[in-house]
């Protein structure tokens, strides 16, 4: 038996069958909640959380701004721990909105290892270290 260090399978809360209820660190549906930067500045709107279906948590919010009718939409992920406070007002982060606006791009197609360099590439941007992944025994 060895132990390897799989991809985690994120998907979109949107699409999971989950609820924010459901996950360990979201009290609150973020979607629709307009982000701002650290000053207050708007930056976008949380277009949906990522989720991670086996832990149960949101290591991600996706933002999105710009665009007409989808085209030329922007998005970028931003790691949970980023995130400084949720009001009725919405989601407050501990960051400026250069940084989130020179974050890598959202790459949703991505899977298995290149999503993984992908979120290491967006909590880099940020400044952030990653959560330590789990240990998943396989045969």
């Amino acid at each position: 038996m060895t132990t390897t260090m799989p991809a985690r399978d994120l998907d979109r809360l949107s699409r999971s069958g989950l609820t924010a209820a459901d996950l360990d660190n979201l009290d609150d549906d973020l979607r629709g909640h307009t982000a701002y930067d650290r000053v207050g500045e708007e930056i976008g709107t949380v277009e949906d959380v990522l989720v991670d279906t086996l832990l149960l948590r949101a290591p991600f919010v996706v933002v999105s701004w710009g665009g007409l009718l989808g085209l030329g939409k922007q998005q970028r992920l931003i790691p949970m721990e980023a995130v400084d406070r949720v009001t009725p007002d919405g989601v407050y982060l501990n960051t400026d909105k250069e940084i989130v606006t020179n974050a890598p791009p959202y790459q949703e197609s991505l899977s298995g290892a290149e999503a993984e360099l992908h979120y290491r590439e967006v909590y880099n941007a940020f400044g952030v270290t990653p959560p330590a992944p789990v240990n998943q025994p396989t045969v």
